[in-house]
C-alpha cells in the first residue's frame, strides 16, 4: 500500500533564522488509516512538523527547506496550500483563533465558500461535518457561546468539510477540562475508525491519547528520536523521559520499580495492562499508605468570600452564592469544567472583579472599597499566558516595574531585583529580552514580577498549561518552594495530577457554584461528583481503585506513594 505521507530527509529553518534548523533530517511514512500520536518537549519542532503537512511550510512561512514531503504523491513544495486543503485538514491548539462565523453553521461554510463550491454541495458537506462531530443541534448558535470542547469540535468540523484524507491536530485538547478532552479525543477516534481518516495528533498527555494511537512519534531538538508502537516506545522509558515527555502514571510506577529491580518485563502503558501484575505483587498483603497530616484551620481567615454572586454585563450569572474561606499557608487548587467560573472567582480575590452580591474580604479589607493597586500588594495574580503580562525590554526592567510604581526606593528595588533573579536562576540574564526566552523562563519571569511586590497570596491561572513535563516540573517546584516559605498559593487548573501532588485543599466548581471542597484525598474519592464537574481521577487513583479487589484498602493518588507501597511489599 502506498503511504499517504512520505517524508524524506526533511530539514527546515524559519525565514530570518536560516542558520537555526527547527527540523533536522526527518524521515518517516504514514499509511492510510493510521492514528499517529506525536509528543516532545516545548520547542522540539512539533508544530512546525504539522505545518509541513499542509504546505504552510514552506509556502506561508518561507525559510529554508531541504528534503521533501509528499502527500498522496504531491510534493508540498509544488502544491499550494489551497490545493492541499482538500487532502489535509489542520486544527490548531486554540480553537478560538479559528472561529470566523456568526453562527456555528457559518463557521463551517466559510472555507468552502472561499473555494467557490456550489451552494448545494456546501450544504451537504456542512450537514455531514456537523453531524459527525455532533453539533447539528447547535448550528444556529454563536460559536462564542459554545463550551471549550464544543469549540474544538467545531474547528474539527470546519476542517472535515473539506473532506480531507489526513487530519492534523496540534494540541487540540490542551485548554480543555478532562471530560472535554475525552469528548474531543472520542470524536477524533470515531473519524479514524468509522470514516478511515488518517490522524496525526500532537498531544503531551500520553495516557489520554495512547488508547487510540497505532504509533507514537517522539520528537526532540527537531529530530525523530523514535517512532513505533506505543508499547515499544514507552518501554524505552529513559529515552522518553529525557525528551521532556511525561510517562503515563502506570508506566512511571513500573519504571521506578524496574530501576529498583522490582519489575521484570515490558512496561505497561495502561491500567488494564498493569492491573494483573500489580495485583499479584500485593495479593494477600495488608497495605496502608500513611496519610498526610492536615493542619487545623486558624480562627481568623486570610480571605473570606461571603455569599458572592456575579454576572457580566450581558446578564449571564457566572458565580452564584459562593462561600469560601482561604487561610494563611493554604495551597488551594480551583478545578472544574470550562466555563464553571474558576477564573471569574479568582479575579474577585484582588479586586479585578467586584461582586454584584455578597462580600470579599482580603485581610479584613472589603474589595468593593479598595483599589486594585492597593489589593495587588496583598494578592498577586499571574495570568495563564505570560505574554499577556510581560512587556518590558529586559528581565531587569520587567522585575523592577511594579516596585517603581509602588514608590519603593532605588536601594530597595535593587535588592529585590537581585533576590528575584537569584530565585529564578537568572542572575546572568538581567539584560536579556524576555520575548526571546523559552516558555519556562517567561512563566518564571511573570511569576517573579508579581512576587517582587511581596504579596501574601499568589494566584496562578493554569501555571503549567502548554508546558512540557520538564518545564511544568520546574515551574511547580518553584511555586512549591515559595509555599514552603509561607506564601499562600491558589492555582486554577485542569490538571488532576498537579492538584493531587501539590495542593493541600481542592474545590471543584460547576455552573458558578462550589460542588465539592476538601483535601485531595477526600476529593478524589468522590468520583461521581467529580464527573458532574467534568473532573476525572488521577490515573494512579484509577489504578488503586482497580487494585481494591487485590486487598489495597486505601486509595492512592500520587505516583511516589504507590511506588513506596510496592517497595514495602518486597
Amino acid at each position: 500500500m502506498d503511504p499517504i505521507v512520505d517524508i524524506q530527509g526533511l530539514s527546515y529553518a524559519y525565514r530570518g533564522f536560516e542558520n537555526k534548523w527547527v527540523l533536522r533530517d526527518i524521515t518517516f511514512q504514514i499509511q492510510p488509516g493510521e492514528f499517529i500520536a506525536v509528543a516532545g518537549r516545548t520547542g522540539s519542532g512539533k508544530s512546525t512538523l504539522c505545518y509541513t503537512l499542509n504546505g504552510l511550510v514552506p509556502h506561508s512561512f518561507g525559510g529554508k527547506m531541504e528534503g521533501f514531503v509528499l502527500i498522496y504523491g504531491l510534493n508540498t513544495r509544488d502544491a499550494a496550500p489551497a490545493v492541499l486543503a482538500s487532502k489535509v485538514g489542520i486544527v490548531l491548539q486554540s480553537a478560538e483563533s479559528q472561529l470566523v462565523g456568526l453562527t456555528v453553521r457559518e463557521d463551517v461554510e466559510f472555507g468552502l465558500e472561499n473555494i467557490m463550491l456550489p451552494r448545494e454541495e456546501i450544504r451537504e458537506r456542512v450537514d455531514w461535518a456537523l453531524d459527525v462531530v455532533k453539533l447539528s443541534h447547535l448550528q444556529n448558535s454563536s460559536p462564542w457561546n459554545l463550551s471549550g470542547g464544543q469549540k474544538q469540535r467545531l474547528a474539527i468540523a470546519s476542517a472535515l468539510a473539506f473532506r480531507p484524507q489526513l487530519l492534523v491536530l496540534d494540541n487540540p485538547t490542551a485548554e480543555l477540562d478532562p471530560i472535554g478532552k475525552q469528548d474531543v479525543l472520542e470524536t477524533i477516534s470515531f473519524l479514524n475508525r468509522e470514516h478511515g481518516i488518517t490522524i496525526f495528533i500532537v498531544d503531551q498527555e500520553l495516557h489520554e491519547v495512547l488508547p487510540y494511537a497505532h504509533r507514537l512519534l517522539i520528537l526532540d531538538d527537531g529530530k525523530v528520536l523514535v517512532i513505533d508502537t506505543p508499547e515499544i516506545v514507552l518501554d524505552q522509558a529513559e529515552l522518553v523521559r529525557g525528551s521532556g515527555v511525561k510517562l503515563p502514571d502506570v508506566t512511571e510506577i513500573s519504571y521506578q520499580l524496574r530501576k529498583r529491580k522490582l519489575w521484570i518485563g515490558t512496561l505497561p502503558i495502561s491500567i488494564a495492562q498493569a492491573t494483573e501484575k500489580f495485583g499479584a505483587m500485593i495479593q494477600g498483603v495488608s497495605l496502608q499508605v500513611m496519610p498526610r497530616v492536615e493542619t487545623p484551620a486558624p480562627e481568623k481567615h486570610l480571605i473570606e468570600i461571603k455569599n458572592v454572586s456575579f454576572g457580566y454585563p450581558n446578564g449571564r450569572m457566572v458565580l452564584q452564592g459562593i462561600d469560601l474561606n482561604i487561610d494563611s499557608g493554604d495551597f488551594l487548587a480551583i478545578m472544574g469544567q470550562n466555563g464553571a467560573g474558576k477564573t471569574t472567582l479568582a479575579k474577585h480575590l484582588n479586586g479585578l472583579l467586584k461582586p454584584n452580591k455578597g462580600q470579599v474580604l482580603v485581610e479584613g479589607l472589603d474589595t468593593q472599597k479598595e483599589s486594585v493597586a492597593h489589593l495587588a500588594t496583598r494578592v498577586g495574580y499571574v495570568f495563564q499566558n505570560p505574554d499577556h503580562q510581560i512587556f518590558s525590554k529586559t528581565v531587569g526592567d520587567e522585575l523592577s516595574f511594579g516596585p517603581k510604581n509602588l514608590g519603593w526606593s532605588a536601594d530597595r528595588i535593587e535588592q529585590a531585583v537581585q533576590r528575584a533573579l537569584h530565585d529564578i536562576e537568572m542572575e546572568d540574564r538581567r539584560e536579556a529580552e524576555p520575548y526571546f526566552m523559552g516558555l519556562a523562563e517567561r512563566k518564571l519571569i511573570a511569576i517573579a514580577s508579581v512576587l517582587i511586590m511581596e504579596p501574601h497570596v499568589l494566584v496562578l491561572d493554569e501555571p503549567a498549561t502548554g508546558a512540557d513535563y520538564n518545564v511544568a516540573l520546574r515551574i511547580m517546584r518553584y511555586i512549591s518552594s515559595l509555599h514552603d516559605r509561607g506564601l499562600t498559593v491558589i492555582i486554577i487548573t485542569h490538571d488532576v495530577s498537579l492538584a493531587a501532588n501539590y495542593a493541600s485543599r481542592v474545590i471543584a466548581m460547576r455552573d458558578g457554584a462550589i460542588k465539592i471542597a476538601g483535601s485531595p484525598e477526600s476529593i478524589f474519592q468522590q468520583k461521581e461528583l467529580l464527573n458532574e464537574c467534568n473532573i476525572s481521577l488521577p490515573e494512579v487513583a484509577e489504578l488503586s481503585n482497580t487494585l481494591a479487589s487485590y486487598n489495597l484498602k486505601q486509595q492512592v493518588i500520587r505516583v511516589q506513594d504507590m511506588v513506596s507501597l510496592f517497595e514495602g511489599v518486597q
